[in-house]
């Protein structure tokens, strides 16, 4: 399949448009809000928006942004399908919602949702239908990770999603690097892809003395890494990587950031091998800027991604930078600007980290980094160009 989707500059023509004045509205359909991930993106993305309206539905009850959300003045349906019993049932309360709502665009994010927003469909079939791609999700990174029974369990998935597919009208990818293999796995025509990155914030930095900040760490190295408890990131490997080390000479500690499910086996890996002094398992954090301050390298050991929000985040924050080398991580630096140990190599894992401990230059790569950050993935300029595309997409043609 030839792959023409394009980084997004106007569907239309060349060169950016002049959005109207006056407000859209665009429904979004997501599966939860928990604080992380697409989810994150999103709530980040909609608070930023000058001239659409965005109202959310959340599926389940998982409502961590809910109420940042509704701070920045935007309407959430939440937990729809608590007492919806059947998906006949939970699709006729949105349709409810969406006669009430009347949106001139349903943009729908993960699978659930994407179910569900392709049967609203058949109803609305004047709204037009904005799908996201969000993760590699069937990469052959992510099919490696899998026992027999979760392969074809994907595979299932896979083929109701790409059998679904032709009811949207748009898709809007968040990198470059997850395109081609959405493209071929779903058969999604390329000219129905626009590459729109995530945008993120820049971090708020604490102006006060960092040195005072680490003293609980002991002077200690601070590695940190943030995201969701689960096999495909990667932080099993990190401990087992930690584990091979030794700790007290380096000098080291982690912080893992995030909740999930992989908590417990994290937590006996570390206590089992006598870990605990060097290793914290810090859960679900909301000063994540601050445990940034306390830290000297982020590691992210992530299987597959889409565009990795915490990577962007720790550019951001300018902390060198060690990552596993996917194609969804090196989009997010210039030219040699990370350091890259294959997805799964714990001994690789160690090497780096050791490795990095002898970079003299880090202080002009972290420099070049940012710049290509704050160009590339600033929150402002994602907003803008999913304004110009909702836009775009729904103008007289």
């Amino acid at each position: 399949m030839a792959i023409k989707s394009m980084e997004y500059k106007g569907l239309f023509k060349n060169t950016p448009i002049k959005i109207p004045k006056g407000s859209m509205k665009v429904l979004y359909i997501i599966d939860s809000l928990k604080a992380y991930g697409a989810e994150k993106s999103l709530a980040l993305l909609a608070s930023s928006f000058k001239d659409v309206e965005p109202v959310f539905i959340s599926l389940n009850s998982n409502l961590e942004l809910q109420p940042f959300l509704e701070s920045k003045g935007i309407k959430v349906y939440s937990g729809i399908e608590k007492d919806a019993k059947s998906k006949k049932n939970l699709l006729k309360k949105i349709t409810k919602i969406v006669k009430k709502e009347k949106p001139s665009i349903i943009h729908s994010t993960l699978f659930k949702s994407d179910s569900i927003s392709r049967n609203l469909k058949r109803k609305f079939p004047e709204i037009i239908l904005v799908g996201s791609l969000v993760s590699n999700s069937y990469s052959k990174n992510r099919y490696k990770t899998l026992s027999i029974f979760s392969k074809l369990k994907l595979f299932t998935t896979q083929m109701q999603d790409r059998f679904s597919v032709r009811k949207v009208d748009h898709f809007i990818s968040n990198s470059q690097a997850i395109v081609e293999s959405n493209s071929r796995a779903l058969r999604i025509p390329g000219h129905k892809i626009n590459i729109i990155h995530r945008g993120r914030s820049l971090p708020k930095i604490n102006a006060g003395d960092k040195t005072k900040l680490k003293e609980c760490f002991q002077d200690k190295k601070v590695f940190i890494t943030v995201g969701r408890l689960c096999k495909n990131k990667g932080q099993m490997d990190l401990v087992k990587a930690f584990k091979k080390m030794d700790l007290r000479a380096l000098n080291l500690a982690l912080l893992i950031v995030g909740d999930g499910p992989d908590y417990k086996s994290l937590k006996a890996e570390i206590e089992s091998s006598g870990l605990e002094d060097h290793i914290e398992l810090m859960g679900y954090r909301k000063d994540v800027d601050f445990l940034y301050q306390l830290s000297d390298y982020f590691i992210f050991p992530s299987y597959f991604e889409g565009l990795p929000g915490a990577l962007i985040e720790a550019i951001m924050a300018k902390i060198p930078c060690l990552v596993s080398d996917i194609p969804e991580n090196r989009e997010c630096f210039p030219e040699g600007g990370g350091v890259y140990f294959k997805a799964g190599d714990i001994q690789g894992i160690k090497n780096k980290i050791e490795e990095s401990l002898k970079i003299e230059n880090w202080e002009e790569r972290v420099d070049s980094n940012y710049k290509f950050a704050v160009n590339s993935f600033s929150l402002d300029l994602a907003a803008e160009r999913y304004e110009e595309f909702y836009f775009d997409i729904v103008k007289p043609r």
